[in-house]
């Protein structure tokens, strides 16, 4: 008999509620299955071995047969399992006969049936002094009673000791009962363990040799499908079976699929095999069975264990084919694609719960999905901390603030010190202070801490990744750790700081109602406060004592933005007058213990020891000074350089943090470390002992002083860039003047019928628009208007649909200044006139449609048909510029063809000249009443606004006197200077350091270079005026795209000579003659990284300069004489153009126009008609000057070096010569009347 069989027919045996019904049969089979297994027991190696294992085994069989006994014995069972020691299987039996007996006997004194069965095997008859200790069967051999082995004595008593009745078995009987019972036993193999199940129609038992699912009832099919080729069902006994169609079952509490209908089948059999081929995992143990999904690790049916059989209560699959021959069922991966895309989970939940009906499985992989809906992988909390001060430094920089603090900063980087959480914060103007920053902490952390910084983390910032950073970390020998790209949560710990510092910023902030410019001042007192706030990180303690090693003082600590009264120094008061001062509490000293205390009337900060605080009432609600507490009154708080933050150099633990109150005694009187502070009542805090003398304070005077007269009009231009432009509809709205100022330009489109309000067509698109708002201001900086003006978003256009052409012409700015110099010298008068909203005139052709624009009123899904051109549309400017030009030939003028932006008229009454720069223009002539006409013409025409005499175009300042006219640009050199910050800084005497070379790779990139490219733009308009700048503006210009810090220091000393020559500018002298001549210059070779020259120009007409140019050349020069006949051709096309500017202006060229250069190899090859193989290469250039030499319009004149004009536009200079060319250049300074 095979082991498995053996235990299944031991688990097979119950008892039933009548113990005298089973209890002979049972254990006799019991016992003799028990003896097989006995058989298969391996030898063992010692006979100890031997006894516990016979031991153990004994104990097992014990508790195997109480517990399969009827609950009614619960009594005696339990008496004994907590007998001890353990009894034998023998005794046990023998107790629970007696307990029996004992319940019968008291039913039937007369009855002996204690051994009495009613099971159907044969009736056992009695023999006196049978027991069971004494049984037969116990000295006979297994091996006898199977091979019917009879010979021995047929009797044995049974004598129990309670009882006189006794049953006598012969030895024939007692084989027939064993013989019988293992026939039942072998028949009911499966009966006797399935007796327990609820049901033979409704148990699914599992099987591992079922090769697949099968059922007899065919009411389980929701659908079935006959197979084509029926599969036969082997038996054990040899028996076959045929299945009758294949389907899917789905009932309450099982659906499956690919299930055999098998009719003669006598049980619901689930084939572990199948489960197992479809990849799912069957857990087998003693309290049941489960099937899981392992991919999901969900639970699909669970079953509990009847013997050792497995009875499966549950069980739903996703639905899968039947077979190859019937697999008609949508996959998984269809599904998942007609769902959306819908999580594999999810779709797997339907298919468990039979909502997509059959589904064929398969594993797949959802490209799309990976590259469309990959997350970020989740971050685990970092529990690590270094293990000592300095092992580890988080780093983070923050910024750009957009309003600068009190002394100019705009951003603020921090330390954090992994194992103390110890934060030091540092103040920058820009990012290029973190490399200097960051040296000086290091060498601190040394110097003071006797440490070196191991691992210093930070992110990708620029600044960090530089070559110069790199080699400060590796001198230090400091490994440096990035976090990765676009992953700010691997440098957590410095972004959580920064986190921590701007709130508690911001809460400084408002609860002190301080200005926003006070940032500065309140993250130093936030990081000062936060190093001293326990922390649940370290053990709530402070971040200063797990430095330290010691907490530390709370007792100076005193509330942001209070009011408090600061002690005067003997020299700043009279003995009359208060001998304090209300000033507005910011901080704490950093290099001083003393506080930091903002005056009102002084206008910056007062560091002192003697301060008597208010903590309970706000500086802002007690000050008598608040006007003076404002934006205007800030520049001057700090000096240029701003010192180093609070948290630079932290003390040390020897000496104290604590700031004494206030004393009773001033700074005269010399207080030294031992003396006792005076505490005030409203701070009653003791001072500590420890307090160093005070430090001195720089004097300042108390005089009043008076500003030169030549210096009054330039702090007024400085005053006036605090004015405020709004930049939204919203922002403007509020204000009245702005108000005006829109419905001024709302009534202006209205009249000239700008738009129709329409329906918008269909397949037509809008174009947007929006308010722009300006403040117009005079030469000398004084407010003339604010000025609205509604802009369509014309970058919304699309080129052929509603756009065309855009070109449209303006006058040159060397135009200008021709016109302004003949001007000066037929002493003509100059006038101004201003078209308003220009562009409102043009007329469009295209159809192009606008949004209604904010603070109109009209209908609902109306939009506006634009019928003239607006401000903003690519097509304006052409659309205006035609609209004047045909307006104005009506009156008789033509278009220049040298400049298409200058109108001419001539009559008999003389001559009109008009030059127009888009809606502004210049009229001047000998013609007055024709101009008179003119200007009447243009207003009936257009809206116009007569400015009278010409003095403020496009930011020049034109100045008229009786010696000509005065070219200048002071206000907006003086713009340039504030939004530079430069108004304090000293003057110099060049633009350019004298033999500066300026190359790409010199200097450290600039962090943001935004200022430097706005710097330099105005630099280049600032040009029109300012010919003595040009070459030092050419050699920072060609730095835009990756500027440095020497491009920067470059540009800061240009304008640092702009402050000391704030009125230069160009002269027209009425006594010129108009007589043209030029100078031509090159430098060779100049530009150290590429060696191409550099090409210089100016023109003079009389005395007065009237264009010039600076610029590098386009190709190598392979030798001087190349490249200043390059430097000629240059100038040949520029004398050209202004030899016919001159004559529609009415000046006479007959005669030649010189052009002196110091080049005689130059002069000598324009002169040589035969051209050899050192100058072929220039060949069209030399063919361009001679052409024009000899028709006359030129001659080449050799000049020294030394008288060479051009020269200040090739390269830079010493002082001496560079102050002797700008005299030549008649470039003079004007200061404002």
């Amino acid at each position: 008999m095979a082991l498995g069989n053996i235990n299944f027919q031991l688990n097979s045996i119950r008892f039933g509620k009548t113990l005298a019904s089973l209890s002979m049969t049972s254990l006799l089979v019991s016992k003799f299955i028990w003896d097989q297994l006995d058989l298969s027991d391996p030898p063992w190696d010692t006979p100890n071995d031997a006894m516990k294992y016979a031991t153990r085994r004994d104990q097992m069989r014990l508790y195997q047969f109480l517990m399969a006994l009827h609950d009614d014995y619960e009594p005696v069972r339990g008496q004994l399992l907590h007998q001890l020691p353990t009894p034998s299987l023998d005794a046990a039996l023998n107790d629970l006969v007696r307990e029996e007996t004992r319940l019968q006997t008291l039913q039937a004194q007369n009855k002996l049936n204690v051994l009495a069965t009613t099971s159907p095997l044969a009736p056992l008859p009695a023999k006196h002094g049978h027991t069971i200790e004494t049984c037969f069967r116990r000295n006979r051999s297994t091996a006898a009673v199977t091979h019917g082995d009879t010979d021995q004595t047929p009797t044995a008593a049974v004598a129990p000791a309670h009882s006189g009745s006794a049953i006598t078995l012969t030895t024939d009987q007692l084989e027939d009962i064993i013989a019988q019972a293992l026939v039942r036993a072998g028949n009911a193999s499966s009966s006797s363990a399935l007796s327990v199940l609820p049901g033979k129609f409704s148990s699914w038992l599992l099987d591992s040799a079922c090769c697949n699912h099968m059922t007899p009832y065919p009411s389980f099919f929701s659908h079935t499908s006959s197979a084509r080729h029926a599969p036969t069902i082997h038996t054990a006994n040899g028996s076959t079976m045929l299945v009758r169609s294949i389907g899917t079952v789905s009932t309450s509490k099982l659906s499956i699929s690919d299930v055999f209908h098998v009719p003669k089948l006598s049980y619901n059999l689930l084939s572990v095999g199948q489960l197992a081929e479809l990849g799912y995992r069957i857990i087998l143990d003693y309290f049941g069975c489960i099937v899981q999904d392992p991919r999901t690790g969900q639970e699909l049916g669970t079953g509990r264990r009847i013997g050792r059989l497995f009875e499966i209560s549950s069980l739903r699959l996703p639905a899968t084919g039947v077979s190859a021959a019937t697999s008609s069922s949508p996959s998984l991966s269809l599904w998942h694609s007609r769902l959306g895309h819908a999580s594999s989970s999810r779709v797997q939940q339907l298919v468990s719960r039979g909502l997509l009906g059959p589904v064929s499985k398969d594993n797949f992989d959802c490209v799309s999905c990976q590259l469309g809906k990959q997350p970020a992988l989740p971050f685990q909390n970092s529990e690590s901390m270094s293990t000592g001060i300095f092992d580890l430094i988080h780093s983070d920089v923050w910024g750009p603030s957009p309003i600068n603090s009190l002394g100019g900063s705009r951003y603020f980087v921090v330390f954090v010190d992994d194992y103390s959480r110890y934060s030091w914060v540092f103040l920058m103007r820009s990012r290029d202070e973190l490399l200097n920053i960051y040296r000086n902490f290091a060498n601190m952390v040394k110097t003071q801490f006797s440490k070196t910084i191991k691992v210093f983390r930070s992110d990708n910032a620029r600044e960090l990744t530089q070559h110069a950073f790199e080699h400060i970390l590796y001198s230090h020998g400091t490994v440096h750790q990035f976090s990765c790209p676009g992953t700010s949560q691997q440098n957590g710990r410095a972004e959580r700081k920064l986190r921590h510092i701007l709130d508690t910023v911001r809460a400084l902030l408002l609860s002190s109602k301080v200005p926003v410019p006070f940032w500065g001042e309140a993250v130093l007192t936030a990081a000062h406060a936060i190093n001293r706030i326990p922390s649940p990180t370290i053990s709530n303690q402070t971040p200063y004592e797990r430095l330290f090693g010691s907490p530390p003082h709370y007792q100076h600590l005193r509330s942001f933005g209070s009011a408090c009264f600061v002690l005067l120094q003997p020299h700043e008061h009279n003995k009359l007058e208060p001998r304090s001062r209300l000033c507005c509490f910011l901080g704490y000293g950093e290099t001083q213990k003393g506080y930091r205390c903002y005056d009102p009337i002084a206008h910056r900060l007062r560091i002192s020891r003697h301060v008597v605080f208010w903590e309970h009432r706000l500086f802002t609600e007690v000050s008598q000074f608040r006007p003076s507490f404002s934006l205007s009154s800030l520049s001057d708080l700090f000096p240029e350089v701003s010192p180093p933050s609070l948290e630079s150099f932290p003390p040390s633990p020897e000496v104290s943090t604590s700031i004494p109150q206030t004393e009773s005694s001033d700074h005269s009187s010399g207080s030294s470390s031992q003396e006792t502070p005076h505490s005030s009542p409203e701070s009653p805090a003791p001072a500590p002992s420890e307090d160093p003398a005070p430090a001195t304070t720089l004097r300042r005077s108390s005089r009043v002083t008076t500003l030169p007269s030549h210096l009054r009009d330039f702090h007024c231009y400085t005053a006036l860039a605090t004015l405020h432009e709004p930049h939204s509809y919203r922002e403007a709205s509020s204000n009245p003047l702005w108000q005006a100022a829109m419905a001024e330009e709302l009534d202006a489109l209205s009249r000239t019928r700008t738009w129709d309000l329409v329906d918008l067509p269909p397949e037509k698109s809008v174009v947007g628009c929006k308010w722009v708002f300006k403040i117009k201001t005079r030469s000398d900086g004084s407010i003339e208007r604010y000025k609205a003006r509604l802009v369509a978003k014309g970058f919304t256009q699309e080129y052929g649909i509603d756009y065309e052409e855009t070109f449209a012409p303006v006058a040159r700015l060397s135009s200008v200044r021709t016109l302004l110099a003949v001007a000066a010298s037929r002493q003509w008068k100059l006038f101004q006139m201003d078209v308003k909203n220009a562009f409102l005139n043009g007329d469009l052709s295209e159809e192009v449609y606008m949004q209604p624009p904010p603070g109109l009123s009209h209908p609902p899904d109306k939009v506006c048909r634009l019928r003239r051109a607006l401000y903003g549309l690519k097509q304006a400017p052409r659309a205006w510029f035609a609209k004047f030009s045909s307006t104005v030939s009506r009156l008789g003028f033509s278009i220049s063809s040298y400049d298409s932006a200058l109108f001419l008229r001539r009559t008999g009454k003389g001559t009109i000249l008009l030059l127009l720069y888009v809606d502004d223009m210049i009229i001047t002539g000998d013609d007055l009443s024709g101009i008179q006409e003119l200007k009447a013409f243009l207003s009936q025409n257009f809206e116009m606004k007569d400015l009278g005499h010409l003095s403020y175009f496009l930011g020049l300042e034109i100045t008229s006197s009786d010696d000509g006219f005065y070219l200048t640009q002071a206000k907006y050199t003086s713009d340039l200077l504030s939004r530079a910050g430069l108004t304090d800084h000293k003057i110099l005497d060049t633009p350019i350091e004298f033999n500066a070379r300026l190359t790409p790779s010199s200097g450290e990139l600039l962090p943001d270079p935004t200022l430097y490219r706005q710097l330099v733009g105005s630099l280049v308009y600032l040009t029109v005026t300012r010919p003595d700048i040009s070459y030092a503006v050419h050699q920072v210009s060609q730095f835009m795209s990756a500027p440095r810090s020497t491009h920067y220091a470059a540009v800061l000393r240009i304008l640092r000579y702009l402050k000391g020559t704030l009125f230069h500018g160009l002269h027209f002298s009425a006594q010129s003659p108009l007589t043209l001549r030029a100078y031509s210059d090159a430098d060779w070779a100049g530009d150290p990284t590429d060696r191409r020259s550099t090409t210089g120009y100016c023109f003079l007409l009389g005395s007065s300069l009237i264009s010039w140019r600076s610029k590098k050349q386009s190709v190598v020069a392979r030798s001087s004489t190349e490249a200043e006949y390059r430097a000629l051709a240059d100038t040949t096309s520029e004398l050209l153009w202004l030899r016919w500017l001159l004559q529609d202006l009415g000046v006479s060229t007959s005669s030649a126009t010189p052009i002196y250069c110091d080049n005689r190899s130059a002069i000598q090859i324009a002169r040589n008609d035969v051209f050899h193989e050192r100058t072929k290469h220039i060949e069209i250039d030399c063919h361009l000057v001679r052409h024009h030499l000899l028709q006359g319009s030129l001659q080449l004149i050799s000049v020294s070096s030394h008288d060479q004009l051009a020269d200040i536009f090739t390269k830079s200079h010493p002082t001496g010569r560079f102050r002797d060319l700008v005299s030549k250049l008649q470039l003079v300074s004007h200061p404002p009347p």
